[in-house]
């Protein structure tokens, strides 16, 4: 069985625990099986874990525990919880200490907790909930708003604090965000609705010229200056109203919170997807690209080729030379397969030295008479022939004509119509390549050697 799945007699983990900062659980929840246990280093760590679950066996009960030094401070801090509550409505989230629950918080966990006292909290947490769900007064049913705006509006020149959490501002801002695209227009079109004027625009440090509104107010994440709120036009008497420039404050504090949730999680989208020692994707990614992949073609109606391949020897290489030169090798070969694809195909790392890669056209091929197959037959036969002939300088007087590679091609829809199957048929073609002498690519029944090597 391959190390990566969990034995069967293993106990599932009911509870995935995300620990923020410093919380002095580490220690006593990492013997517990019952627990997942994750840590991050802050509040945006927090909510790009929160939002990534490890893999499909990973618990859906979600536990959120922040360091009372890792609490970011006025509306980042709102901004942080509502985001967490967006994510995950049901998650507990609990701030380690002693003491009564601080606002937003579900409860409190003492630091020396053990895994069963931590079930004991989270037990009287739900069952809080329940309660509260149980007694909870039946809505208006004239009143379409959301529950947390049907209180009296603020007064025109009070300032309006961050959308609340759970609200569905901030859930639309926040699945713009985990779906990589940039919130800022989603959280403008918010902004511009709660202060009530359509001239708002966010421009980012750096961007040039401001408007011409005299109304500039900064958008901070932490001691970093992102950008600039800018009311276009607003007259002197609103750029010295104070309760107006309050409003836009907490505004941009709020927005300064997303744009710097979109960088972080930005960063883990590509950390989670990325294999760090080649760059190449991981296979992680490719589960997923290639599924979507497949399912855009089979609408499109187009072919779509798969290739499986692998170092052949290998292993010699690296006992021989040591792990140092085998790094090499495999970043050398990401680099060279990245030097002939195309835009639209990608290269990722499934295993020690087994490689795939998806060969996908989302438009087609550029000419008519174009066969898919063949054209990335072209292209995998010109990589192969690249490797045989690249020098690798820790390899020594060895360096060049030693290696060679090994491959199978699959081609939606002929050789598998599902992902799995696709997969199955180019790694059965690949190890046909092998028993056929290895340095091969093999396409449907046959086998080709794209270079060869002197003995």
């Amino acid at each position: 069985m391959s190390t990566d799945r969990r034995e069967e007699s293993e106990p599932r983990a009911l509870r995935r625990v995300i620990l923020v900062g410093r919380t002095g659980l580490d220690q006593s929840l990492r013997r517990d099986r019952t627990v997942e246990l994750i840590r991050a280093a802050d509040s945006m760590d927090a909510v790009g874990e929160l939002s990534d679950p490890i893999d499909a066996l990973s618990p859906t009960r979600d536990v959120v525990v922040v360091a009372p030094e890792a609490e970011p401070e006025g509306a980042e801090r709102d901004a942080f919880l509502g985001a967490l509550r967006s994510v995950s409505p049901d998650a507990a989230i609990l701030l380690a200490g002693t003491g009564d629950a601080a606002q937003g918080y579900d409860g409190m966990i003492d630091p020396s907790s053990t895994g069963e006292d931590l079930a004991r909290v989270l037990d009287a947490v739900f069952d809080e909930r329940d309660r509260a769900g149980a007694e909870a007064p039946a809505a208006d049913p004239e009143d379409t708003r959301a529950p947390e705006r049907r209180s009296a509006p603020a007064a025109p020149d009070a300032p309006r604090p961050p959308i609340p959490a759970g609200s569905p501002a901030d859930t639309a801002v926040i699945e713009t965000a985990l779906a990589g695209r940039d919130p800022v227009p989603e959280a403008l079109r918010s902004i511009r609705a709660r202060i009530g004027r359509d001239d708002i625009s966010y421009e980012p440090a750096g961007a040039g010229a401001r408007g011409e509104g005299p109304l500039v107010v900064p958008v901070h994440a932490g001691a970093v200056r992102l950008g600039d709120l800018v009311v276009n036009g607003a007259t002197d008497d609103e750029a010295g109203n104070a309760g107006f420039r309050a409003a836009l404050e907490a505004e941009a504090a709020w927005l300064g919170a997303w744009v710097r949730l979109f960088e972080q999680q930005r960063r883990l989208r590509e950390a989670a997807f990325t294999d760090p020692l080649t760059g190449a994707w991981n296979r992680r990614y490719f589960d997923r690209y290639l599924r979507a992949a497949i399912d855009q073609v089979r609408g499109a109606r187009l072919p779509m080729t798969v290739m499986v391949f692998d170092i052949d020897n290998f292993k010699a290489y690296n006992d021989k030379y040591g792990h140092t030169a085998g790094d090499e090798i495999l970043i050398e070969t990401v680099r060279l397969m990245n030097s002939v694809i195309r835009p639209s195909d990608r290269v990722c790392r499934i295993g020690g030295d087994e490689f795939a890669v998806v060969f996908y056209e989302p438009s087609g091929p550029r000419s008519a008479v174009s066969k898919p197959p063949d054209s990335v037959y072209t292209i995998a036969r010109r990589f192969q022939k690249q490797i045989c002939e690249h020098r690798f300088p820790k390899l020594g007087a060895e360096a060049q004509g030693t290696l060679t590679i090994s491959g199978g091609l699959a081609t939606y829809p002929w050789d598998g119509t599902e992902a799995e199957s696709l997969l199955a048929r180019a790694d059965e073609l690949a190890m046909r390549s092998k028993k056929q002498g290895k340095n091969a690519l093999t396409l449907g029944p046959g086998a080709e050697s794209a270079c060869k090597i002197d003995p």
